[in-house]
């Protein structure tokens, strides 16, 4: 890593107070309590591996089956209704979104030069030279 200790500090620091957060601890048992539910995780695996097919299969320009389709609608359906699948979507939620926030404000801070109040890391606009405006 070619950051100075103050950052790598400050990085330890942050992955500290993350790990210590009880919204991100929540958000990590319910993912390990899904891992370890096996019929969860294979359902989820199978409705998974049958979407990139059949995403693929359109991506060629085919089209999948009647037959296809109605067995993903019906793994679909099945992940919906399973609590632990449903728990370990909400904690993937989480996750993603502390981490894009994280991402979000080292971003700003690294391109601004200055540390970013949370308007200017959310605000629905690209920012100034992007060429949009």
């Amino acid at each position: 890593m070619n950051a100075s200790p103050q950052i790598k500090s400050k990085i330890v620091e942050l992955c500290e107070t993350l790990v210590a957060d009880a919204e991100v601890q929540g958000a990590r048992e319910k993912a390990e309590s899904f891992l370890a539910n096996e019929s969860a995780v294979s359902l989820y695996r199978e409705m998974a591996t049958l979407g990139r097919a059949l995403h693929q299969k359109q991506h060629h320009g085919e089209e999948p089956t009647a037959d296809e389709v109605s067995r993903f609608t019906d793994l679909q359906d099945k992940c919906d209704e399973n609590t632990s699948i449903a728990s370990f979507l909400e904690a993937q939620d989480i996750l993603r979104g502390i981490a894009e926030v994280v991402t979000s404000f080292v971003g700003k801070s690294l391109e601004s030069g200055k540390v970013p109040s949370e308007a200017e890391v959310f605000s629905k606009g690209c920012g100034e030279g992007c060429g949009c405006h």
